[in-house]
């Protein structure tokens, strides 16, 4: 019974501590999210793209997400489609709802949105949209 008991302590430690989220995911995908909030969006990309490929499902779930994420604040819809679509082609998107994704991508989006903001003042990147001719 005194097993037991400090079992069951133990396991409501562990499951009550708030990096249990982040469990099991790469520090450099982790440091991917960091790359978005400092609007390093290429640096970013180069690092999702890897985990897409080579991650846990539970790093390339997270990964697809962040890069929708990026694709969104680049406002490129074609690869944010492209990147949706991915997902849910793959082992973990089967049976997803695409408009659940995408809100929940966007949701994401918010929060890096909110990090930029309490870190660098700003919600949005700096972006220039004039052509060279």
């Amino acid at each position: 019974m005194k097993k037991l008991l400090l079992g069951l302590m133990a396991v409501s430690l562990v499951s009550g501590c708030s990096y249990v989220s982040n469990y099991g995911v790469h520090g450099k995908l982790l440091g991917a999210e960091q790359q978005i909030v400092q609007c390093e969006y290429e640096a970013a990309l180069d690092t999702l793209q890897q985990f897409t490929v080579v991650g846990s499902n539970k790093e390339k779930s997270q990964a697809f997400k962040y890069m929708g994420v990026v694709y969104q604040e680049k406002m490129d819809l074609e690869a944010f489609n492209h990147t949706v679509d991915r997902f849910l082609f793959s082992e973990m998107g089967r049976g997803e709802i695409r408009a659940q994704i995408i809100e929940e991508w966007n949701e994401a989006r918010r929060t890096i949105r909110e990090k930029r903001l309490y870190e660098l003042g700003r919600a949005e990147c700096a972006t220039n949209f004039a052509t060279t001719s």
